[in-house]
């Protein structure tokens, strides 16, 4: 006898890694109009990695983060996962700073406007997303002591998304 763990929203098995899922629901809604005005989505390379860099000024990641697995009741056959994900942006250029304000806002938006965006597709329960943190970068104006300079910024945030579902197992 196998166990399949079948999504309980969906009662179906989860059809992909929810990282690939999130940068997907991001990338799919980028032209809904939020009243913010980011960077068009063809600027922008939205992945499960950063690679090479190459092609793009600004990059919205999604990556995996660690979790701890939850105890399991022998005999019991419904479970609660709380997904971790974390979502990088990067910009470079002389908006850079502006670009990723907008990205971050954007990004709330879709994610917080639209809470079943992620229901009906990929099973997922409960989404919340935290307040972006900055990340400080090595770029030229810390090299001379703060002066603006508009032509080479570079501009890092993250912030963390939590994904809700459950499961419940069916023998195969």
């Amino acid at each position: 006898m196998v166990n399949k763990l079948l999504n309980a929203r969906l009662s179906a098995v989860t059809p992909t890694d929810h990282a690939i899922a999130l940068w997907t629901i991001l990338s799919n809604n980028w032209t809904t109009s939020t009243g913010y005005s980011p960077p068009a989505a063809s600027t922008i390379k939205f992945d499960t990695k950063f690679g090479a860099f190459k092609g793009k000024s600004n990059y919205v990641i999604v990556e995996n983060m660690p979790t701890m697995i939850k105890s399991q009741v022998l005999g019991n056959t419904r479970y609660q996962y709380e997904d971790k994900k974390r979502i990088q942006i990067l910009c470079h250029g002389p908006s850079a700073k502006n670009n990723k304000w907008l990205i971050e806002k954007h990004i709330d938006s879709i994610l917080n406007g639209n809470p079943t965006i992620l229901q009906t597709t990929y099973g997922i329960d409960f989404v919340s997303i935290s307040d972006f943190t900055e990340i400080p970068s090595e770029t030229e104006d810390m090299k001379t002591n703060m002066t603006p300079n508009i032509t080479d910024q570079t501009a890092r945030s993250f912030a963390t998304v939590t994904l809700q579902y459950e499961t419940y197992a069916t023998t195969a």
